[in-house]
């Protein structure tokens, strides 16, 4: 199953699941746990880091499903499914590291953008087939037409 997903999706897909976990893991380790630990920030690299804390798991969901429609309702689950469990379990245990480890989130949140900016790269090297696919539907009108 794991080999024909694979086969699938690419082996950069699972790269890049992997690295936006790890991305998430280092947001929430570094995140603020009191409104006094850290002031809010309002500038574009706050901006940036949120538009690309949205976009990296939504191209990485949208890879999983038009790669695997068409395939089995379970390589569907499993490619929709890693982007999700990965950004669910990359918060959860960031949350918990940081808890238990609070002197090191300074280091984390100023690594938390450039491994947002890298998960980012990653998911949209494993993602440009599907890239193409979404533009070129928005061109047709709103049909895909997905080639196997």
């Amino acid at each position: 199953m794991l080999g024909t997903l694979i086969q699938i999706v690419g082996p950069m897909f699972l790269v890049a699941v992997a690295l936006e976990a790890v991305s998430v893991f280092a947001e929430q380790w570094g995140a603020a746990r009191s409104p006094d630990e850290e002031k809010p920030k309002h500038n574009a690299l706050a901006l940036l880091a949120f538009v690309l804390t949205l976009l990296t798991p939504g191209l990485l969901l949208a890879h999983g499903y038009v790669a695997t429609h068409g395939q089995g309702q379970s390589l569907v689950l499993i490619a929709v499914g890693l982007p999700v469990a990965a950004v669910l379990v990359g918060a959860l245990l960031g949350a918990i590291v940081g808890a238990a480890a609070r002197g090191a989130a300074p280091l984390m949140r100023m690594l938390a953008l450039p491994l947002d900016i890298v998960a980012f790269a990653a998911a949209v090297y494993a993602t440009s087939e599907t890239i193409q696919i979404l533009i070129q539907a928005a061109q047709n009108g709103g049909v895909v037409h997905v080639t196997p």
